[in-house]
């Protein structure tokens, strides 16, 4: 009577069916667990890339102004980016190196003097120059060449350059590092004998550069141009532009002399002279004689007719 029952059928069934159950509500809160732990990563990776992406962007929500000045002569325009320090104006290394190397190359390419052409401007030019570039530059000087500057000039005068304005342009492939520039140059003829300067026309250079650090060159050249600067195009073309006006000296203002005045206009009122006065005076005593003398001559004819 109190022995172990029988297995039947439907009580296999209701214990397989208990632990089931078991192992689902298992598998469920292991699955519900992982589901949870996945939506927090992922928000925790939303906000990394929210806080990233607002860093990012947090420099475009600030207001630089930009003052843009151009010249109404010739024509060359600079832009400035105004900061919080006024006194000393932010440039970038780059920039300053870029500029000092492409007014190094247009002085020595464009300016002529006999003493110091086989010296400096021919090695500069050589040393900064291309191939295809520097070719010019030896047939301007060939002796076949009616315009050498040598022939032009000579070894009295000399041609001086002054650099206006040097203007780069960002590169079209990069868009980030200037490989371009635009320069506006005056040149004068000087004239060493008479010590005289005169203008002589004014010019606008496009240049491209680009920097070579495996340039190879010997050691003056190496001085000249530490930096593997290298012009690859350069172009010159006239500006028509006006110059500015020559200022002239002014003289000095003279005062000029008091304009006369006329008694008779200012009446009786009007202010009369010491001059003036001593005329009118000697004018008023001389008239009483002459009146008297009248009279004199008046009474001795009418005596003679009584007679």
């Amino acid at each position: 009577m109190f022995g172990k029952k029988a297995a039947t059928q439907q009580i296999d069934t209701a214990v397989t069916k208990a632990a089931n159950f078991e192992i689902t509500i298992a598998d469920m809160a292991r699955r519900s667990e992982r589901r949870a732990w996945m939506v927090a990563w992922s928000a925790i990776a939303m906000a990394l890339i929210l806080a990233g992406g607002y860093f990012y962007f947090l420099p475009l929500k600030e207001k630089v102004p930009y003052l843009v000045m151009a010249d109404a002569y010739t024509g060359t325009s600079s832009v400035a980016r105004l900061t919080g320090d006024f006194g000393d104006q932010g440039i970038s290394a780059s920039e300053a190196l870029n500029k000092s190397n492409i007014s190094h190359f247009v002085l020595a390419r464009e300016s002529y003097d006999y003493s110091q052409f086989g010296q400096r401007d021919w090695n500069t030019v050589h040393a900064m120059g291309a191939p295809g570039v520097t070719v010019g530059y030896t047939r301007l000087y060939a002796k076949t060449n009616p315009g050498n500057p040598q022939t032009l000039f000579g070894k009295n005068r000399s041609v001086r350059v002054k650099i206006l304005s040097v203007q780069l342009h960002d590169a079209i492939d990069t868009g980030s590092r200037p490989k371009a520039a635009t320069v506006r140059f005056q040149r004068s003829l000087f004239d060493k004998g008479a010590g005289t300067a005169e203008p002589l026309d004014s010019k606008i250079a496009s240049i491209e550069y680009v920097y070579k650090s495996n340039l190879k060159m010997d050691e003056r050249n190496r001085t000249l141009n530490p930096l593997g600067f290298q012009v690859t195009s350069y172009r010159v073309d006239n500006d028509y532009a006006a110059s500015p006006p020559i200022e002239d000296d002014i003289p000095a203002p003279v005062s000029a002399p008091p304009a006369p005045v006329d008694p008779s206009a200012l009446g009786a009122n009007a202010p009369v002279s010491p001059a003036a006065s001593a005329a009118d005076g000697t004018q008023t005593q001389q008239l009483p004689a002459a009146q008297s003398a009248g009279t004199a001559a008046s009474s001795n004819a009418n005596g003679v007719s009584n007679q």
